[in-house]
């Protein structure tokens, strides 16, 4: 496994650190520095590579805490269109090809979750629907509730996963045959040790109709925030 976590993290550090080394170099260019829409181009280019190293590094991290069993849970009471606001924003570049849809119930109540963790969960499926689905295809994100559990759906119309590796996509460093280059194959398998660590449970399934993928998060609900005390009062003397 470690073999082959450095050849993957090897190919996946050099893509995004020779884009940003090309870019940076072309801005010193007096030429280009001339041209505002070359620069604007070129800065993009950066920041975009910017978050892929990002979103690796911090998938590398969140594996190493969860293979040493060092995940220490921050849980609070969290609204879930905040939840889903913030893992959107996280991919916005990533899912400007595609449709997306956002439909949550107003049922829905705050969950105590660990915020950033759960963001990181989001972010990935989301990453990956725009990764493994061709431009066009309507990504759907849904938050419902049933019974106790909180229910977060991500899904999309793509070709769907190999029906023999529904259980597969889960671990370490697995690929669908024939994607595209990008990605350690890790998000998934984070996905799920993150999602267990909140007692819950994350499952993968083709759509039956019209086709596509859906990643189901289940957490459950326990409980309900404690009311916010409210300042007592001055009043004024005199």
């Amino acid at each position: 496994m470690y073999a082959t976590l450095l050849d993957s993290v090897s190919h996946e550090l050099h893509t995004p650190l020779t884009a940003i080394n090309g870019a940076a170099g072309n801005l010193l260019d007096p030429a280009v520095q001339c041209n505002p829409d070359m620069v604007q181009v070129l800065s993009d280019d950066i920041q975009e590579a910017a978050r892929r190293l990002n979103r690796l590094v911090d998938n590398l991290l969140d594996m190493s805490r969860l293979e040493s069993g060092r995940i220490t849970l921050n849980l609070d009471w969290h609204d879930v269109h905040d939840l889903v606001n913030e893992s959107v924003k996280q991919v916005g570049h990533e899912l400007s090809d595609h449709e997306l849809v956002i439909d949550i119930a107003n049922n829905v109540p705050l969950v105590r979750i660990d915020f950033a963790l759960m963001e990181q969960v989001l972010v990935n499926l989301l990453n990956n629907a725009a990764l493994y689905t061709p431009s066009g295809v309507r990504v759907r994100l849904t938050a419902t509730v049933e019974q106790d559990e909180l229910v977060l759906s991500v899904a999309d119309r793509g070709p769907g996963l190999p029906p023999g590796d529904l259980e597969r996509v889960f671990e370490k460093f697995y690929r669908a045959p024939g994607t595209a280059s990008g990605g350690t194959g890790l998000g998934l398998s984070i996905c799920k040790g993150l999602v267990e660590a909140h007692g819950g449970t994350i499952t993968a399934e083709n759509r039956q109709t019209r086709g596509g993928a859906r990643f189901t998060i289940r957490l459950p609900i326990g409980g309900t925030p404690a009311p916010v005390r409210e300042s007592p009062k001055l009043v004024a003397q005199g």
